[in-house]
C-alpha cells in the first residue's frame, strides 16, 4: 500500500493508505488513538464489531510484531478499515475527537 495524499485543512489525523485495488484503508489502532478512546483497543474493537461490520468486507485483520520495552518481540493485531467503516465508527463516537474525525473524513471524501 502507498500513502494517499490529501488536502485537508483539519490536518493529518490518520496514515491513509491506498491498497493495490485503489481502495482506501485506515489503521484501526490509529483510529482508536485519534478518537482518544479510553478503553484498550483489544476490548474496543470487538465492541465496534457488534455494529455489524464484516471481516474481509469492512476490515481486514493484520498480525504484526513490535518490540517491547525489554527488547522482546510481541504479537498484536491491527485492522485495515475501509474508509466507510472508519467513518461509521467515528459517527458513533460521542466525543469531540469523534466530531473532528467525522469532519476529517468529509474533507478526505472531497479531495
Amino acid at each position: 500500500m502507498q500513502a494517499l495524499q490529501t488536502n485537508s485543512n483539519i490536518g493529518e489525523m490518520f496514515n491513509i493508505q491506498e491498497k493495490e485495488n485503489g481502495e482506501i484503508a485506515i489503521s484501526g489502532r490509529e483510529l482508536h488513538q485519534a478518537l482518544e478512546v479510553k478503553t484498550a483497543y483489544k476490548d474496543w474493537f470487538p465492541r465496534m464489531l457488534k455494529y455489524g461490520f464484516e471481516e474481509n468486507t469492512d476490515y481486514t485483520a493484520i498480525a504484526q510484531k513490535r518490540a517491547t520495552a525489554q527488547g522482546n518481540m510481541t504479537h498484536y493485531i491491527d485492522h485495515a478499515l475501509t474508509l466507510d467503516t472508519a467513518k461509521e465508527i467515528a459517527m458513533i463516537q460521542r466525543s469531540e475527537p469523534g466530531k473532528r474525525a467525522r469532519q476529517y473524513f468529509i474533507q478526505v471524501e472531497k479531495a
